[in-house]
C-alpha cells in the first residue's frame, strides 16, 4: 500500500490533479485541546474569521490536487449555542468558491435518551435547548460530477477502475442520513475522531480500487485506514508530530493484522464429519469463490443463490410462500440426494453491524422460524446471514435456545466464512443429515 504521512502540509508534497478523492474532518473550532494555541506552539487560528481563512486556504490545495471529477467530503460539526453557528453552511459557502456541489449528508451519531439532554430551561419555555445528535458530511466535486473516464476507459487505459461496493451498500449509502455512533476519543487516542465507518463508506461510493485519497487534516489516520481495508492508496498530513507518529503506529498494527489473517486463513482445515462420502474441496477453493463471489458487488440475496448453488444445492423455489402462513422464505432447496430444506438470507452487506449481529434482525428471524416449525412436519430451517452474533453475547444465547436437530432454526451459516462454507457444502452435497447434531457448526470460530 503507497502511503504518504507527514506532519507540515506545505504545498502537500502531491502532483496536481493525482487525488481521486479528499476525505477529511478539520479540527472543531470548539475549544477542544488540540486547539488551544499554548498546545500548538501557535499553529492554530485563534479566531473564527482566522479558522475559516485556514479551510479556505486548505480547500484550494485540495482542489488543485484533485483530478477533474474528483470529490471532497468535510465531515463538520455545528457550533455553539450562545449563539448556534452553523459550521456546515460556512463549509459550504467556501466549498462553493471553486467546487460544485454534490450533496449533504446527515450524519446521526446517536438516538436521544432521558436523562441525557442539554437541558437549558427544564421543561419551560423560557429557554429550551437543542441537543446535538447529527454531524455534516458535505460533498464537493472538481469541474464536473462524473469521473473523466469511464470504468471500461480507465481499465483499458491501466488506471484504478474495479468497484468495490455492493448493491446493499451502493442502496443505503445514496441517502442523505447515515446512522452509525461515533468513535472513542480514548480508544484511538485523539480529542474528537471519526470514526473507520465514515470514511469507509466515503471511499467505496466516490473512487475504485487502488484510487489515491487524501486527508489534510490526519489526525491519527483513520481515513488512511479505511483506505487500507478498502484497498486504496492514500496521502495524510497534519501539523502535530504526535498525531503522525500515533497514525504510523495504527496502520503499522494493521497491516500485521492484515498478515497474521492471511495467515490464519491459509491454514484452515476442512469440515470433518464421521459419515462423509465425497472428497472436501480444498479451502482455497472456497476462498477462490468468495474472492470472486465479492467482486462481482452482489446484494445478500445475490450472494446466498450463488453460494446455495455453488455448493450443490438446487434451489427448487426462489421467494416460497409457506401455505396458510403468510409468511416468504428465500428459497426451498434440495441436495444431491433429494433432502429438502427452507432457507432464509438475514442481513445485508451494509455497515459495521449486520446479519444475525443486529437485535432487531435476530429477533425477527427467530419470531419466523418459530412460526415455520410450529406447523406440521416442517422442513429444516436454515439461516444464510452476513453475520453471526458476537461470541457470549445475549443474541448468541437466544439463538442457540432455538439451534439444533428438531428445533425451529437447524443450521447458521455466515455465508463470508470459509468453514462455514465448506460445511455448507457438504451438506449440499448431502454428507450431512440434518437430524446429526454434529452437522452444526460453532456460532463463532
Amino acid at each position: 500500500m503507497d502511503a504518504c504521512i507527514q506532519s507540515s502540509d506545505a504545498n502537500l508534497q502531491l502532483p496536481d490533479g493525482s487525488v481521486a478523492l479528499v476525505v477529511t474532518s478539520p479540527p472543531y473550532f470548539a475549544g477542544k485541546e488540540y486547539e488551544d494555541l499554548s498546545q500548538n506552539n501557535g499553529t492554530n487560528p485563534g479566531t473564527f474569521d482566522a479558522y475559516l481563512d485556514m479551510l479556505r486556504a486548505v480547500f484550494a490545495q485540495c482542489y488543485r490536487k484533485l483530478e477533474p471529477g474528483g470529490r471532497i467530503a468535510v465531515n463538520v460539526a455545528n457550533l455553539g449555542r450562545k449563539p448556534y453557528r452553523s459550521l456546515s453552511a460556512e463549509v459550504i459557502r467556501i466549498l462553493q468558491e471553486q467546487f460544485l456541489l454534490r450533496a449533504e449528508i446527515i450524519w446521526v451519531k446517536a438516538r436521544g435518551q432521558a436523562g441525557s439532554c442539554a437541558w437549558g430551561s427544564f421543561r419551560s419555555p423560557a429557554n429550551p435547548v437543542i441537543r446535538d445528535v447529527t454531524e455534516r458530511i458535505i460533498v464537493a466535486s472538481k469541474e464536473r460530477f462524473d469521473r473523466v473516464l469511464s470504468a471500461k476507459a480507465r481499465q483499458e487505459k491501466g488506471l484504478p477502475s474495479t468497484v468495490t461496493m455492493n448493491k446493499d451498500a451502493f442502496l443505503a449509502h445514496t441517502l442523505d442520513v447515515w446512522e452509525f455512533p461515533p468513535e472513542q476519543a480514548t480508544r484511538v487516542g485523539h480529542p474528537a475522531p471519526f470514526p473507520l465507518e465514515l470514511p469507509r463508506r466515503l471511499i467505496e461510493l466516490y473512487t475504485y480500487e487502488n484510487d489515491l485519497v487524501l486527508d489534510p487534516f490526519m489526525g491519527v489516520g483513520t481515513t488512511a485506514l479505511a483506505a487500507l481495508q478498502t484497498g486504496r492508496r492514500f496521502a495524510g498530513f497534519d501539523t502535530d508530530p504526535i498525531y503522525v507518529e500515533k497514525a504510523e503506529r495504527r496502520i503499522r498494527e494493521a497491516l500485521q493484522r492484515a498478515e497474521a489473517s492471511q495467515t490464519r486463513k491459509a491454514s484452515i482445515q476442512p469440515w470433518t464429519r464421521r459419515n462423509a462420502v465425497q472428497a472436501k474441496p480444498p479451502p482455497a477453493a472456497v476462498e477462490d469463490f468468495l474472492r470472486e463471489t465479492a467482486k462481482q458487488g452482489l446484494s445478500a440475496k445475490e450472494w446466498g443463490q450463488a453460494l446455495v448453488q455453488w455448493c450443490g444445492f438446487e434451489i427448487v423455489q426462489e421467494n416460497r410462500k409457506i401455505p396458510r402462513l403468510g409468511i416468504e422464505v428465500s428459497f426451498e432447496l434440495a441436495d444431491t440426494k433429494g433432502n429438502r430444506y427452507l432457507a432464509d438470507v438475514v442481513g445485508t452487506f451494509e455497515g459495521q453491524r449486520t446479519g444475525l449481529a443486529r437485535t432487531d434482525l435476530l429477533w425477527m428471524a427467530l419470531g419466523k422460524a418459530s412460526v415455520i416449525h410450529a406447523q406440521a412436519d416442517p422442513l429444516p430451517y436454515i439461516l444464510l446471514t452476513t453475520q453471526k452474533p458476537a461470541a457470549h453475547s445475549m443474541a448468541e444465547r437466544a439463538l442457540k435456545q432455538v439451534l439444533g436437530p428438531d428445533q425451529p432454526v437447524a443450521h447458521v451459516v455466515d455465508m463470508t466464512r470459509t468453514e462455514d462454507c465448506l460445511w455448507l457444502k457438504d451438506l449440499g452435497q448431502g454428507c450431512v443429515p440434518a437430524s446429526s447434531r454434529d452437522a452444526l457448526l460453532p456460532l463463532q470460530a
